[in-house]
């Protein structure tokens, strides 16, 4: 895993890497850390190697962080963003260039390990996958990108987070056993299994997700849904 931290305080940079380092081997990672003191030089090394993510100082001279993510966003680097600040007022600004998350300096070793392994969650489910059998052929289909599945006229369509559909030769019982409470779904109706990521809002009736579609909820699984929904946000 190579992770980079750019901060214009070396001394800062020389605290936090043994952390990092720390929580790479309790976790039986094999890291590689690259230090920048300034956005330039970060947005530079990236466009040639690609890190698994990024800690940001926002406030820097010159280029600062805020403006360093516009432009490593701008080239369409999807790479994960951890802030550093001072201040909690840039909260707002972090979330238009997509940040992972951020950490009020001094950093506390607890909730960097706690942020670090959100992170490491995270990329471990991008990694799953479900193959399918499809009328061409098995289909591998990325965990994190399904925004919900639907059984109809005995088939299952999975929607995907792109707007694309794929049809599936499988039952949703089956499905059900890779698209999990623990992998972040919940199957809120016979015919329907929705990703807790992907909703937007629901009521007692109906789930309506990111990509403005609209879900059934079972009546008799409501109350399971909702505790399921509210506890996997706050975990």
């Amino acid at each position: 895993m190579n992770i980079a931290i750019c901060d214009d305080e070396k001394q800062f940079i020389d605290a936090i890497c043994p952390l990092l380092e720390h929580w790479a081997a309790r976790n039986a990672i094999n890291l590689t850390i690259y230090r920048f003191t300034n956005g330039d030089d970060l947005i530079i090394a990236q466009q040639n190697m690609r890190m698994d993510l990024v800690i940001l100082d926002i406030i820097m001279p010159l280029l600062n962080g805020m403006d360093t993510a516009r432009e490593l966003r701008n080239d369409n680097q999807t790479v994960p963003i951890i802030f550093l600040t001072t201040s909690r007022e840039f909260a707002v600004e972090s979330y238009e260039v997509k940040a992972f998350n951020y950490l009020i300096k001094p950093v506390d070793s607890v909730k960097l390990f706690l942020v670090l392994d959100d992170f490491l969650n995270t990329i471990t489910l991008q990694q799953r996958h479900f193959t399918a059998q499809t009328d061409k052929g098995f289909y591998k289909i990325m965990i994190h990108e399904v925004d919900y599945l639907e059984v109809q006229n005995k088939e299952v369509l999975v929607h995907l987070s792109n707007g694309n559909v794929v049809v599936i030769r499988e039952p949703l019982s089956k499905c059900e056993k890779a698209f999990s409470t623990e992998n972040g779904f919940f199957r809120c109706h016979r015919s329907y299994i929705v990703n807790m990521n992907s909703i937007e809002q629901f009521t007692k009736s109906e789930i309506s997700t990111n990509q403005n579609s609209t879900i059934p909820i079972s009546r008799n699984r409501y109350a399971s849904f909702r505790d399921a929904y509210f506890h996997y946000m706050f975990e």
